[in-house]
């Protein structure tokens, strides 16, 4: 326990580390991350990954000497965490399993001091248990899932937890607990007025609002006047497969409250309502771009600030005399070209961790002191990367063939020539709801290492642009959505950048399905494709996989895709295999449960009676994404391999 201790110690005092092997340099995961300071300011805590666990490391803030190591037993390792007050953290329990590589959560919540004295098992199914060598129990018809609602700052030994019960057949509605960090005693202070949701609370702690999914798979939000007060209803969905458009965020005051609403606009707007009579104003509407984020005060309660990113991410301060805000203002300043948060503070405001970060640098942390204005710099997530060495990442803009104008990055290898270069297609999934963003991807930073310019477009119906724009997507999966992405891949080709005979596509999940999907569209564009946990079928896509459990899962089916036979063949790859020219490889793992392994079988099955080559790989114990770091070196390995051949390099 001491190595590993001052193992800890020298990489945060020093933030350096030893090179790994040139791929796990980007398969791997971030070193540190989740850092915090204490309300106090009197310790720091940290996630770092060991012996393939995440623990989590207390720190003396003026040393940065550690005082305790959260180390799990067994198949067990520390998920989020909290500072629940200045001696105490609270964390979630995640396990692994025998048959799944990503590790797991059924609600259990454990309290330690930063001595490593008092440890507790606080929240779950073995609530009230000593030590941190827990093991996931049964499951338990009286408690589930566990969600931290709020910490209670003003009650130091008590955290508010919501709780949703496993009931098989049933739609259960969360509880609220008062929880006590030391002894886990409980004590029921709210229960939802509908089933699948969680709570907000005011600046009392009082649970406020509440939402969740009907019986009928509505979303709907009650809210109740204070703590006494009946639920009320204040918004539901038209349909269960329409989407929200109202979403509180924090309480301003008693009665008024910040909120999200499209208000019959396109883009979401911010909000001060006034929950008496309905009465709002509008603070702040983006004109290209949903907000992505907003910022809440040390203690969680006040909002000060909401995150745009129409290009790079931008953002736009809602209460200007916020302390958070003045020291984020003053340090963008302090670092030119890269972006700064605050990852936490302490509860006088006077320390903070900032973080800084670029598209070349997945983020640097500091420990900032009001007291003589200085930074103090902790450690590089990620210590090994050098952002000096990074590839640029360049935002695009174009018109599409049908007029509509759409967005993307374009990132270049670092000191290439933005000439006739070697270029990867790199569509996201979804495709409704995710977009690609600005910031520092090792994906994508791993294919300019090796001297391919990769460009992410982010296709109409991606998330974030408003809903106008992702409704536009709907039902044109196979065709509008794919033509966006070959679109762009002529402009860069047309703009000099992308050498036109070293062109391939690559993506997952939706990107997956798009890398085949473009490749039968465009044949002569792509020189090689490769489908990485993708869907190839769409009408399997209405058979197999976790959406079809439930009824409104397949409603958004059905909204997505449709229910037109004759539309679905011509969106799927597997019946326009005879079109291909482009190589083919097929990446999955065994138990995707989003997309299932079936849809791989299909496209090799269909590959195979037109003798197609192609080359395959499937992950026994992954899911709808690798998480092991050597099953993601592994792959990263041989995409590479296949990329390089087809690009010539």
């Amino acid at each position: 326990m001491q190595r590993i201790l001052s193992l800890l110690l020298v990489i945060l005092a020093w933030g350096i580390q030893a090179a790994p092997a040139e791929i796990e340099h980007f398969s791997k995961n971030s070193q540190f991350h989740s850092v915090k300071i204490s309300p106090d300011g009197k310790h720091l805590a940290v996630i770092t990954p060991h012996e393939g666990k995440n623990v989590l490391a207390i720190l003396a803030a003026d040393t940065l000497k550690p005082t305790y190591l959260a180390k799990l037993d067994g198949n067990n390792q520390v998920g989020a965490y909290h500072w629940a007050n200045d001696e105490r953290v609270i964390f979630r329990l995640e396990t692994f399993s025998s048959w799944y590589e990503q590790p797991r959560s059924n609600g259990e919540w454990l309290a330690v001091n930063v001595n490593g004295k008092r440890k507790k098992n606080i929240f779950g199914v073995n609530a009230g248990n000593s030590g941190l060598s827990s093991h996931v129990g049964r499951r338990n018809a009286t408690m589930g899932s566990g969600q931290v609602v709020d910490l209670l700052p003003d009650e130091p030994k008590s955290v508010l937890i919501a709780s949703t019960p496993f009931l098989e057949g049933k739609n259960p509605k969360p509880t609220l607990y008062k929880v006590n960090i030391y002894s886990g005693r409980k004590k029921q202070v709210a229960r939802a007025p509908v089933p699948h949701g969680s709570f907000l609370t005011d600046h009392q702690g009082r649970a406020r609002f509440s939402f969740g999914l009907n019986d009928k798979d509505q979303l709907e939000i009650y809210y109740r006047e204070d703590d006494k007060a009946e639920w009320r209803l204040v918004a539901q969905s038209k349909a269960a497969d329409s989407d929200f458009d109202f979403s509180p965020l924090a309480f301003a005051d008693e009665h008024r409250v910040y909120a999200l609403d499209r208000a019959g606009e396109s883009r979401l707007g911010l909000y001060l309502m006034d929950m008496r009579d309905g009465s709002r104003e509008l603070l702040y509407r983006d004109e290209r771009v949903d907000p992505s984020d907003f910022y809440l005060s040390a203690d969680g309660r006040k909002l000060y600030g909401l995150e745009v990113m129409p290009d790079v991410s931008e953002v736009v301060y809602i209460d200007n005399e916020a302390r958070e805000a003045q020291l984020m203002r003053g340090l963008d300043a302090a670092f030119p070209d890269h972006q700064v948060r605050i990852t936490s503070t302490t509860a006088d405001g006077s320390k903070a961790i900032v973080v800084s970060y670029s598209a070349q640098d997945p983020g640097t942390f500091y420990l900032y002191d009001g007291s003589n204005n200085t930074v103090r710099h902790l450690t590089a997530a990620r210590p090994w990367v050098k952002p000096t060495q990074s590839a640029q990442v360049k935002p695009i803009s174009l018109t599409t063939r049908d007029g509509v104008e759409i967005h993307g990055y374009l990132t270049l290898p670092n000191g290439a020539k933005a000439e006739k270069l070697p270029l990867v297609v790199n569509p996201h999934g979804g495709p409704h709801g995710p977009r690609d963003e600005w910031g520092y991807n090792p994906e994508t930073q791993l294919l300019a290492s090796r001297g391919m310019a990769v460009l992410q477009v982010n296709f109409r119906g991606s998330g974030g642009y408003g809903k106008a724009f992702e409704e536009s997507g709907y039902r044109k999966w196979g065709q509008e959505i794919q033509y966006d992405i070959i679109d762009a891949t002529e402009y860069v080709i047309a703009q000099g950048i992308a050498d036109p005979e070293r062109i391939c596509i690559y993506g997952a999940s939706f990107g997956g399905y798009s890398a085949l999907q473009s490749a039968v569209l465009a044949p002569e564009l792509f020189a090689c494709s490769v489908g990485f946990v993708g869907i190839y079928d769409m009408e399997l896509m209405f058979k197999k996989g976790d959406t079809t459990e439930s009824t409104m899962g397949m409603k958004i089916l059905d909204k997505y895709l449709g229910s037109d036979k004759e539309q679905l063949r011509a969106f799927s790859p597997i019946h326009h295999l005879d079109k291909l020219k482009a190589a083919v490889m097929i990446i999955h793992g065994k138990e995707d449960v989003r997309a299932p392994i079936e849809h791989a079988y299909a496209l090799r099955d269909g590959l195979e009676a037109i003798d197609y080559p192609y080359e395959w790989m499937v992950m026994e114990k992954e899911g709808h994404g690798f998480y092991n770091e050597d099953n993601r070196a592994e792959m990263y390995a041989e995409l590479l391999g296949f990329l390089e051949q087809h690009l010539k390099l």
